[in-house]
């Protein structure tokens, strides 16, 4: 009676051992939204100057050629039987699919308050709730990291790039009292 032998390194394991092979369809899941993103992006920057369609677009390009190299990864794993399309780890472990559908939900309701918040206090909103609800980080600490985090982008942000985020109490504020 033979024992099936381990596969040498570089040797593709049997196609039909599903156990050796690597799931691969649950990395697909970022650069499926950043590919979305990304296009939507490019399609939405028609009416900026030149200098900004420009910055977008090596951006974009940069982005489309490292998912084209990881597609391509893709195929060829596929091809030598040490990649198998199985989107099962992306919730088979309870805990670790819990905190990702919260931290989507809470990113969902980040960009559905911004038009109320104003890019602010949406960022200061999602990232504490983050740190407390998915980092049980401590209270005191999730707060002064949120506001510095959240500060910081409308200092670079608002401030800074001009980036034309929507307007909300804390940016009225600053402009009523800096002219910023």
């Amino acid at each position: 009676m033979s024992m099936p032998s381990e596969p040498y390194e570089g040797q593709a394991p049997d196609p039909g051992d599903r156990d050796r092979r690597e799931a691969t369809g649950g990395d697909w899941v970022i650069p499926a939204i950043a590919l979305a993103f990304t296009t939507y992006y490019l399609i939405s920057i028609q009416d900026l100057v030149w200098e900004a369609k420009i910055a977008a677009v090596f951006v974009a390009v940069m982005l489309y050629l490292l998912i084209g190299i990881f597609a391509l990864q893709t195929v060829f794993g596929l091809k030598r039987g040490m990649l198998r399309i199985d989107f099962s780890t992306l919730w088979e472990n309870g805990p670790l699919f819990r905190i990702r559908v919260l931290l989507f939900g809470l990113a969902v309701a980040s960009v559905a308050a911004l038009p109320w918040l104003g890019f602010t206090l949406s960022t200061f909103g999602f990232l504490l709730a983050a740190f407390l609800w998915l980092e049980r980080m401590p209270p005191k600490t999730a707060v002064i990291t949120a506001g510095a985090l959240a500060l910081s982008g409308y200092i670079l942000f608002i401030a800074i790039l001009r980036t034309a985020f929507p307007m909300g109490p804390f940016e009225l504020a600053v402009r009523a009292v800096t002219g910023i």
